[in-house]
């Protein structure tokens, strides 16, 4: 069923009003025909509602979780690999203790930059209403290169002889 109020003012002013459609309203007002007001600028972005936002929201929380944990034990992993400079005193090795040490000492640090680089970001993007999950997912796989070339310089760093 069809208001009445609301068909007359889509027709257009009976009463002889300003003509624009609008009920008597001036063409400089913030409200269209519809009685709705027009959507500009950032109101006019759709955001993500219902399921769709409550599953991003979701998804968002538990990657970072994940990524607080994996930041973690890779910062651990990290300063473990301290532990292959043991071999240095066997006959016929060599190690650069300079690059180990520093490795070691920046290693965990850079892990936790990723972390909260991508924590900021994330939340962010989380309170203007936009798509957050991929960030986390880009930290975690910063975290795990952090790593492994933690690992592979460290491996530069120790030569093994005999």
């Amino acid at each position: 069923m069809i208001d009445v109020r609301t068909a007359a003012r889509a027709r257009g002013p009976v009463d002889g009003g300003t003509g624009d459609g609008a009920g008597g309203r001036s063409a400089g007002s913030s409200v269209s025909a519809s009685g709705v007001p027009p959507r500009t600028g950032r109101e006019a972005r759709h955001p993500l509602t219902g399921g769709r936002r409550v599953a991003d929201v979701v998804a968002t929380v538990v990657l970072l979780v994940v990524l607080a944990l994996e930041a973690l034990a890779a910062g651990w992993a990290i300063r473990l690999l301290s532990l292959q400079f043991s071999s240095c005193a066997a006959p016929g090795n060599s190690c650069n203790a300079a690059l180990g040490g520093a490795v070691v000492s920046v290693g965990p640090v850079l892990g936790g930059v990723v972390l909260v680089l991508a924590l900021v970001v994330a939340l962010s993007r989380m309170v203007r209403r936009r798509l957050a999950w991929p960030i986390p997912v880009v930290g975690i796989t910063a975290v795990v290169v952090v790593f492994f070339a933690c690992r592979l310089l460290v491996d530069a760093a120790i030569t093994r002889g005999i």
